[in-house]
């Protein structure tokens, strides 16, 4: 981690706009069962993607909008991925064909050799990465007040967790607190593995949050699970459903300020 990084670890924003409603969260017992999602929750995956994208097509900028454009790529990677974990696409194929699809739909032409090399730019980035600003605080609050804290994210075992350890998350979080989908069999948005997660860790519905930033994946699945949501919301995406999260945040200036204990 950049030193940098490292300095401005534990630092919080100064000015925040609160997005608060108020929400009853089962946690009689004092203590709650607190997961957070991975990618785009903790750490900002648009700036390997951003790099990448510039590294391997030098693009010009002057009408490219790379939030959108990566919004597009998680959108149909969300929609690929049900494929992969059925066995009809493999991986590397699920990977570049996401990047075609958002690339088409954005307008940018971007051939199966281009798409396969930004690929490899963007994984070859994604192990040097830094959390998002507050959130290792943020783990480490709820870690220090005795409340049960891991991860639930979608993706290779292998992958996720080299990510993991890159951020020094697997020195905060211990592995039985990790959740990562092909390593269970299960994947958001499917209520399953929120429910798999409440069976393994001894907790309830009643007193389990999540916290993510994608809509369908984070929100809705855990929320038809039982749990109460916090949705990560930084750019200001509008919701996908009348689903109603239990609260929003846009920092983890917000998400510190919000009474969840």
């Amino acid at each position: 981690m950049a030193t940098a990084g490292r300095k401005n670890f534990f630092l919080i924003i100064c000015f925040f706009e609160k997005k608060v409603r108020s929400v009853n969260v089962d946690n009689s017992n004092g203590k709650l069962a607190i997961f957070f999602d991975l990618d785009d929750t903790l750490y900002d995956h648009l700036i390997p993607f951003r790099e990448a994208v510039r590294e391997v097509l030098r693009p010009d900028e002057s009408h490219l909008n790379y939030a959108d454009l990566f919004y597009k790529v998680r959108h149909h990677s969300d929609l690929l991925w049900p494929k992969y974990l059925r066995g009809e696409l493999e991986l590397e194929e699920t990977r570049v064909r996401r990047l075609e699809l958002a690339f088409a739909e954005y307008g940018l032409e971007l051939n199966r050799e281009q798409a396969a090399k930004v690929q490899a730019a963007y994984i070859g980035r994604q192990y040097s990465i830094e959390m998002i600003e507050g959130a290792a605080e943020q783990l480490q609050r709820f870690i220090s007040l005795g409340h049960k804290v891991g991860i639930i994210t979608n993706g290779p075992q292998d992958h996720q967790m080299s990510k993991l350890r890159g951020l020094g998350v697997d020195r905060l979080i211990p592995e039985e607190m990790i959740f990562i989908s092909d390593a269970v069999g299960l994947a958001k948005p499917d209520p399953a593995i929120f429910a798999h997660v409440n069976r393994v860790t001894g907790t309830t519905a009643g007193q389990s949050l999540y916290v993510g930033d994608t809509w369908d994946n984070d929100v809705v699945g855990a929320l038809e699970a039982g749990w109460k949501v916090c949705w990560y919301n930084p750019r200001g995406r509008q919701p996908g459903t009348a689903h109603k999260p239990s609260y929003i945040f846009a920092s983890y200036r917000e998400f510190s300020e919000l009474p969840l204990i």
